[in-house]
């Protein structure tokens, strides 16, 4: 593996953080390399490292590509690379070598496993995830623990998450938007057919694959009816798409909260900002007490049909919404074929699917004139 130098050092730097390895000896090694440089035979810090017996190749090796990371020894994988870091958890790319399959692990933050609660909530999540099986929903294979560290093994998903596409492109096109929305809708109602509630829909917990599947990731803070996963009588969830009943605390939530969070979502997709602004004890207040404002749905900066949507999936009273995802899907279908309810000359499903290909495209062009 050639690995720059600077990545090494920096990585020696967290070890060093962090107590693996000690501030004299990394100096040392600093020292030797520069030495090395001094008398034209320079050495990689990972050799000076292996010789010195402070960690093995193999150990090091596992740092590098983990980014310093304390992480357990999977049996049967490679590390790749570090994916990403939450507040409660790291997540890395291994690859499976038995089939060369790359999947994702979630490894529990020290700090977070010593709480037996968050552990529980953990393990409920990767549970939950083995159980359901939908192609917008991310799947999850293994969960357990491994040399001290609680993991959870799942597919790896590519591509990026709607609140990256939206700060890398700005605001969707309405056919994209409901492009996506429609997928995110299957998801719930599969969900919803399970009994679970995600609690957390919201551009961040959506992603876009390469070749245009919608996911709905992250099920931290979802309920389940058999007790698998969750905590229904807390306010949890993101505050900017919280539903009023949510908000509020209830315990009897259901999948029509998940409906409103994916009403915020097209919303902020279309119109390229949150319903409600301010501190989240403001935005907890607003989505009890507050309605849309009139002249962001109203101003002609969407069209008559996208205001509907976003009028009826963000009804306060939930009474109001879309009672299930299959109510939204049938009319996100009905306009996408030109049926007469919803009609407004909306492209077909498939042309949807490639507006949304073209955007994504275009996003991935600009990102790379920066």
């Amino acid at each position: 593996m050639v690995v720059d130098p600077a990545t090494e050092t920096r990585v020696l730097g967290r070890l060093v953080l962090r107590g693996v390895l000690s501030r004299e000896s990394v100096q040392e090694l600093f020292d030797q390399a520069r030495q090395a440089a001094e008398s034209g035979q320079p050495e990689p810090l990972s050799d000076l490292l292996a010789a010195s017996g402070l960690l093995s190749p193999e150990r090091f090796a596992l740092y590098l590509v983990t980014d310093g990371e304390d992480v357990p020894t999977l049996p049967g994988h490679r590390y790749l690379s570090k994916l990403g870091e939450g507040g409660t958890a790291s997540v890395f790319a291994v690859r499976r070598l038995k089939d060369g399959v790359d999947l994702a692990v979630k490894v529990l933050k020290p700090e977070i496993a010593s709480d037996p609660a968050m552990v529980k909530a953990f393990l409920g999540e990767a549970k939950l995830l083995q159980r359901l099986d939908h192609p917008n929903v991310i799947k999850g294979h293994k969960a357990g623990r491994i040399d001290g560290s609680y993991i959870s093994i799942m597919e790896t998903v590519g591509g990026r998450t709607l609140q990256e596409a939206i700060a890398e492109g700005g605001v969707f096109d309405e056919e994209g938007a409901l492009y996506v929305v429609l997928q995110a809708a299957r998801a719930l109602e599969y969900l919803r057919e399970n009994g679970v509630v995600h609690r957390d829909i919201k551009p961040g917990n959506i992603m876009v694959t390469p070749d245009n599947t919608v996911k709905v990731i992250d099920l931290g803070f979802a309920i389940s009816d058999d007790g698998e996963a969750g905590d229904g009588a807390t306010t949890i969830g993101t505050a900017a798409f919280l539903s009023p009943e949510q908000a509020q605390g209830r315990a009897d939530l259901d999948v029509r909260s998940d409906i409103y969070a994916l009403g915020a979502t097209l919303y902020q997709l279309v119109l390229g900002e949150l319903p409600f602004s301010g501190d989240d004890q403001e935005l907890v207040q607003k989505a009890v007490l507050e309605g849309l404002s009139a002249s962001a749905t109203k101003g002609g900066r969407i069209s008559a049909h996208m205001h509907y949507f976003i009028e009826k999936m963000m009804a306060k009273d939930r009474d109001h919404r879309y009672q299930d995802p299959k109510q939204l899907i049938a009319d996100i279908e009905r306009q996408s074929q030109g049926k007469k309810d919803l009609d407004f000359g909306g492209a077909p499903e498939e042309e949807s699917q490639e507006m949304l290909r073209k955007r994504l495209a275009r996003m991935r062009r600009r990102r790379g004139r920066r």
